[in-house]
């Protein structure tokens, strides 16, 4: 009896001592950006690379693949302070040609997160007003980012989006991870 009682108290103990290793902080961010995507003119910032042939590329075009490299600012205007830059690469994805596939990465370049950035990839459904795409990682201060953002268009002028984004970040940092400053 005491010597499985002895054993039984190690095994919870080495349970115990596991478990202390493998703890974490978890640090939640929301944020909210503005994502402006330009689709002709001297501002360009969205362009059809790729597609079927006898084609013509657009939108509503399955196989239609497009580079992206939007502004990201603070406040629905414009001309408010910049936050970033959207970058990457969308594709219509669906026969009826309404879904886009969507792999972007956030790229912050002035304030706090300057130089950080956050992964997204999901299905955008055009005909949707809000759309969802998996956040799947970061770097620097978005280093074990996981989460959800969403993606309203709230303006149309012409071809000119404004898209409001919002990032709900979950990270799991290590407790003996010294490469992130806590926000």
């Amino acid at each position: 009896m005491a010597k499985s009682l002895a054993i039984a108290s190690l095994q919870i103990l080495s349970l115990l001592l596991l478990a202390s290793l493998g703890q974490s902080k978890t640090v939640f961010t929301n944020l909210t950006v503005y994502d402006h995507e330009f689709r002709s003119g001297d501002g360009q910032s969205v362009f059809p690379v790729a597609g079927l042939p006898n084609a013509t590329w657009g939108f509503n075009q399955f196989g239609t693949v497009f580079v992206v490299d939007n502004t990201l600012t603070q406040s629905v205007s414009f001309k408010s302070a910049l936050v970033g830059r959207s970058q990457g690469i969308a594709a219509v994805a669906s026969l009826d040609n309404t879904n886009v596939e969507l792999v972007i990465t956030f790229l912050f370049t002035n304030g706090k997160y300057s130089g950080s950035t956050v992964e997204m990839k999901g299905i955008f459904i055009q005909s949707m007003g809000v759309n969802e795409l998996a956040i799947l990682g970061g770097t620097k201060q978005f280093r074990y980012a996981t989460g959800y953002a969403t993606f309203e268009v709230v303006s149309q002028v012409g071809d000119h989006l404004t898209v409001k984004v919002n990032l709900y970040i979950r990270q799991d940092i290590p407790d003996d991870y010294p490469g992130i400053a806590l926000h």
